[in-house]
């Protein structure tokens, strides 16, 4: 059995398209795409389509949970602040799609052997890195009966051996690669008779065309500072919006702001200018 493991696009379409290329050239017998397909760039209404129509197995992960609870007239009212600009795009881009969005799955048995997820079993946020311990890893896997255990989120590309003997892999990050090149990053696993081998591939593409994608789509105006957030990651293929996130509660909290980031975009484009000042 050949399976080639995609997640995390978050509507970056060019790298979408450049990874499902790679990964057909490989011919697997199943192409999972393991959710965050939405939400970061400005197409996630054409990436989601074109992963309805490629994969063998789509899952949901935490952001098109995102986007079904904004979507939802009940939905958490945080998403209407301004850090969430970026999601208020992206529920408009899923109109019509989001009733099929919600019907995808959050994790899934491939067969006997594979578990699919996008964090961890029954929690499609948790953390997991090359340094995680052991402990923690045997907690959040603990009851999945599968030699395989394939999962994505972290946008970082590894594979461990639990020490129980199954095998993690954690794909990289399609769309949003913050491993320090911005490529398309994805998993080819093929089963062979001593156990499974674990290739990380990762898939230049049209990184131009993406941030153009930004520019001419409407997008930067809609999304505001932390869509710009979003158009530099894709450039750089680094972490941005996290480490800004954690820069700005403490630039808030020393300048009178509000802590919980509610007091418009002016405050929030004041952050990002200092966050990105030039430093001696």
């Amino acid at each position: 059995m050949r399976l080639a493991l995609l997640a995390d696009v978050h509507g970056n379409l060019p790298a979408f398209e450049a990874a499902l290329e790679a990964a057909r050239r490989e011919s697997p017998d199943l192409l999972v795409v393991a959710g965050d397909v939405v939400n970061g760039g400005p197409d996630s209404g054409a990436c989601w389509q074109l992963a309805r129509a490629e994969a063998g197995l789509l899952l949901r992960g935490n952001h098109e949970r995102y986007a079904i609870d904004l979507g939802t007239p009940a939905g958490d009212p945080v998403w209407l602040g301004p850090r969430f600009r970026p999601l208020a795009w992206t529920v408009a881009e899923l109109a019509g799609l989001l009733d099929d969005v919600r019907g995808a799955p959050i994790e899934a048995r491939v067969d006997d052997a594979v578990y699919v997820m996008h964090a961890a079993p029954g929690d499609d946020h948790a953390g997991v890195f090359p340094w995680t311990p052991d402990d923690e890893l045997a907690q959040l896997f603990a009851g999945v009966d599968a030699e395989l255990l394939l999962r994505a989120h972290n946008h970082l590309p590894f594979h461990r051996t639990l020490e129980d003997g199954r095998l993690l892999v954690s794909a990289g990050a399609v769309g949003l690669a913050l491993a320090g090149r911005p490529e398309a990053q994805w998993a080819l696993l093929t089963r062979e008779p001593r156990g499974w081998r674990v290739e990380h591939r990762s898939t230049p593409y049209d990184v131009a065309a993406a941030l153009r994608r930004f520019d001419e789509s409407g997008y930067l105006d809609a999304a505001g500072p932390v869509g710009a957030l979003f158009r530099r990651e894709v450039a750089t293929g680094s972490h941005q919006l996290v480490p800004f996130m954690r820069f700005e509660r403490a630039w808030r909290a020393a300048n009178g702001g509000a802590v919980d980031g509610r007091d418009g975009d002016a405050a929030l484009e004041a952050a990002l200018a200092e966050f990105l000042r030039p430093r001696p």
